[in-house]
């Protein structure tokens, strides 16, 4: 599983981190202007790491504009009016095929262990075979189309079979289902899909740990993207918002689950002791930990570009050594 290996695997990270200044009190902090979604989509890890100073630790004041997806902060990159954007893998790649010349600067999260489909109690899914030929609803990133029908292939089903239906905002999925004009939901989100079970008693089909498909074969599926103009001018910055991002990773990951509880709710003001007394589970479900903290690994990296050309017609003959800049390899 990826968040586990990563944080078995920032010692060095940490260690190398430590061998820095641990402030740069001289010098006025690096202005950086970032491109990010919400507080209530992106990892929680983000804003917590800069409310307990590490980004200023290492010289950087973050000005923050949130957009609605990765597309969009890449956008914003590529137009001048954000330094560094977040963003999915597959997004940053099919951007480069457009003709934007970006490339990844850090990797941030992994593939979540967890994905929920779920159905209508009434509906007569049982099982992963009978959803050939119905509809189901995603987000808009290529790679919930990707990881829905990589779980759907690997339960018996035929996601060739099935009608995907795009639906930005992930909170009215429940809605959709209850009235019946889809299907089945797809979601990473344990708090959405929890809340939906208990309100409206949709069941699960198919697995929800996810885990041992090992779909992202431990390559990171998200994280920051700039111009590739912009990065050669300030690559001291970008190595400086590296490092903070990674002792970001390693802190957010030893935490205690409570803490990280106390931050969800914090940040999105969803009280997860409240709901895991409703419905059993969904703290330790949402609060489970995917940073990526260590460098990108090309050979790895490309498994999951393969796995979103396979069912999200992602790019996979673009130069992933040149898209990915030297402070994410290394």
């Amino acid at each position: 599983m990826v968040f586990r290996s990563i944080i078995c695997g920032t010692a060095a990270a940490i260690l190398a981190m430590q061998s820095q200044p641990a402030a740069r009190a001289n010098e006025a902090p690096t202005a950086l202007r970032i491109a990010a979604v919400s507080g209530s989509v992106m990892p929680q890890d983000f804003r917590a790491g800069i409310a307990h100073g590490i980004f200023a630790k290492h010289g950087l004041k973050l000005e923050i504009t949130e957009l609605a997806t990765g597309t969009n902060n890449i956008t914003a990159a590529v137009n001048g009016s954000a330094d560094i954007a977040y963003a999915d893998v597959f997004a940053g790649l099919s951007s480069i095929k457009n003709g934007f010349d970006i490339g990844f600067v850090v990797p941030h999260n992994g593939i979540s262990p967890s994905q929920f489909i779920l159905v209508r109690p009434d509906s007569g899914i049982a099982s992963i075979k009978n959803l050939d030929g119905k509809t189901i609803a995603l987000g808009a990133p290529p790679q919930f189309k990707a990881i829905t029908s990589a779980l759907i292939k690997a339960e018996g089903g035929d996601p060739s079979t099935i009608k995907f239906t795009i639906v930005p905002d992930q909170t009215t999925f429940g809605a959709l289902l209850q009235t019946k004009q889809v299907d089945a939901i797809s979601t990473s989100s344990a708090v959405n899909a929890f809340k939906w079970i208990a309100q409206f008693k949709f069941k699960p089909v198919g697995a929800t740990d996810i885990s041992k498909l090992d779909l992202a074969d431990e390559s990171p599926i998200a994280g920051w993207w700039a111009t590739r103009d912009w990065y050669q001018k300030h690559e001291d910055t970008a190595r400086r918002f590296r490092d903070a991002i990674r002792e970001t990773i390693a802190w957010y990951g030893a935490l205690p689950t409570k803490t990280r509880v106390d931050i969800i709710k914090t940040q999105t003001n969803v009280d997860l002791v409240a709901l895991d007394a409703e419905t059993p589970g969904v703290r330790d479900a949402a609060s489970a930990y995917f940073g990526f903290g260590t460098p990108v690994n090309l050979k790895k990296l490309k498994t999951w570009v393969e796995l979103g050309a396979q069912y999200a017609k992602v790019p996979n003959d673009v130069d992933l050594d040149k898209a990915v800049f030297a402070t994410a390899k290394n």
